[in-house]
């Protein structure tokens, strides 16, 4: 039977609007990487200069300082390595001796682009959190110590850090212990699917400075839809300026998105101009991050000078991850398993053009569809509690999370990320934003106190649905939802 003419209609309207967005995309990452690249040539010239000794030593110091299998990353840490099914190895750092796991409660930390398990190096150190629960700080498949993966989909992405999780858990977690998961960036989207379709791996979510991925997506779409039938209306009465005004308004949010996102359009350009941002002006990309890690900046400040080149380099050291030195070296008394060749591969360029990949194929809100072996093991996690309610949206989380964002995250439109966010969370569950944060938190002076914080209530017997909580009560916080 051959196909119906609304059939045929829509499946040329489906491909007819899926080459505008491929053609929207590629020239508005084509201009963007060329402004950005024309600004900083003309702010610090065409030809960046090299490191200087200074810098590359100190780099080679702090690669070798957290990078070495051979001794301890931060003190009372070792290094470790987890091999999934398919053979991955994930590279982590564990303050607890596996022959002898004590009763304490397991937290994971989860970074985001571009760095690794050192992003957490100030919050791991905190004397009461080391002290009394088992710390675990992972490197993202493809980022740090870890392995690369085939694709960064969501079924090779969700399913090799399920399987960490679990591993991880039979290994130290004991029994009527607590497991905390905390995220930052696009460890934190990772999370926040986990959250929501696996939700049973941790007993609280903490997501920092991300999204969930479905409401951002639906309240994007909304506020599009709005202004695209204002404008409609508007061009039926052009002399209804109000009409106009109400429109713009509500694509504001979306615009403030997209020029907030220019470097994802970047990544998303075809090869070699895709990597070529992220490494051009001597990796000029990577400075500008590292700079805000420090906290928010003011007009007019050189974002390049605010580290001292010791500082700088454990910054840079926290994205390159090991140099050379550390893959040659074989340890001797030091963990089961070593730095893989995929690890080596990235060195040329710093790991970059491997670490965009996750921003290319569809991890985002890609289907995840679950191995056997991973719905088994989730089954085996479960309490039998459904904590969800209702009939929840697509992407609902199904665990107690709380969500924290920076009052000036550069990544955000805070419009975008919260509005209808308590559509999507269950009871227990909290949003905050911190004042005057910006989007690195685990790094700022500041806003790292108040994750501190949050973290130890998380791991305290305090934190259970249905228990006060203590966001209220601080300062440099502001509580937007708490169910």
């Amino acid at each position: 039977m051959p196909p119906s003419p609304a059939l045929t209609t829509q499946k040329s309207g489906s491909k007819f609007t899926g080459f505008a967005w491929y053609i929207f995309k590629l020239s508005f990452g084509l201009f963007s990487l060329a402004t950005t690249w024309a600004t900083v040539a003309w702010k610090n010239g065409v030809f960046q200069p090299k490191d200087t000794d200074e810098e590359k030593q100190e780099l080679e110091a702090a690669q070798q300082k957290y990078w070495s299998l051979d001794h301890e990353p931060l003190p009372g840490f070792r290094h470790a390595f987890f091999s999934t099914s398919t053979g991955v190895n994930i590279h982590y750092v564990v303050n607890s001796n596996a022959d002898a796991p004590p009763l304490r409660n397991l937290a994971f930390f989860v970074h985001g682009f571009p760095d690794s398990y050192l992003l957490w190096r100030h919050i791991l150190q905190t004397p009461v959190l080391q002290q009394s629960h088992t710390l675990v700080a992972v490197d993202l498949p493809g980022y740090g110590g870890s392995d690369s993966l085939p694709n960064y989909g969501p079924y090779e992405m969700l399913e090799a850090m399920t399987e960490f999780i679990i591993g991880v858990r039979k290994q130290f977690l004991q029994e009527d212990r607590k497991c905390v998961v905390v995220s930052h960036d696009w460890g934190a989207l990772v999370c926040a699917r986990l959250a929501s379709e696996a939700g049973e791996l941790a007993d609280r979510w903490i997501i920092t400075s991300g999204i969930i991925p479905h409401v951002t997506a639906n309240n994007t779409f909304s506020q599009w839809t709005l202004a695209r039938q204002m404008l409609r209306t508007w061009t039926s009465h052009p002399f209804n300026t109000a009409l106009l005004k109400n429109a713009l308004r509500a694509l504001k949010p979306v615009l403030s998105q997209f020029s907030r996102s220019f470097y994802i359009f970047c990544f998303h350009l075809p090869a070699p101009l895709d990597s070529f941002f992220t490494s051009f002006g001597n990796y000029w990309f990577l400075r500008v991050m590292h700079s805000l890690g420090l906290g928010p900046h003011e007009k007019g400040d050189n974002l390049l000078t605010r580290l001292d080149p010791k500082a700088a380099a454990e910054s840079m050291c926290m994205s390159t991850g090991p140099a050379l030195p550390q893959l040659l070296d074989q340890p001797v008394g030091g963990p089961t398993g070593r730095y893989g060749e995929s690890v080596r591969r990235r060195i040329k360029d710093r790991g970059m053009s491997e670490k965009i990949r996750i921003y290319r194929e569809g991890l985002f809100i890609g289907r995840w569809e679950k191995s056997l072996e991973t719905t088994a093991a989730l089954f085996e996690l479960r309490s039998g509690n459904d904590r969800a309610s209702g009939a929840a949206p697509r992407g609902s989380l199904k665990a107690p999370t709380t969500l924290v964002l920076g009052e000036r995250d550069p990544a955000f439109d805070l419009k975008l990320a919260l509005d209808n966010v308590r559509d999507y969370l269950v009871k227990g569950s909290q949003v905050l934003v911190v004042k005057d944060a910006g989007h690195w938190m685990p790094t700022e002076p500041t806003a790292r106190v108040v994750l501190e914080q949050l973290v130890l209530w998380a791991l305290s017997e305090e934190s259970g649905v249905g228990k006060a909580t203590p966001f209220a009560g601080m300062l440099n916080v502001k509580v937007i939802e708490e169910l």
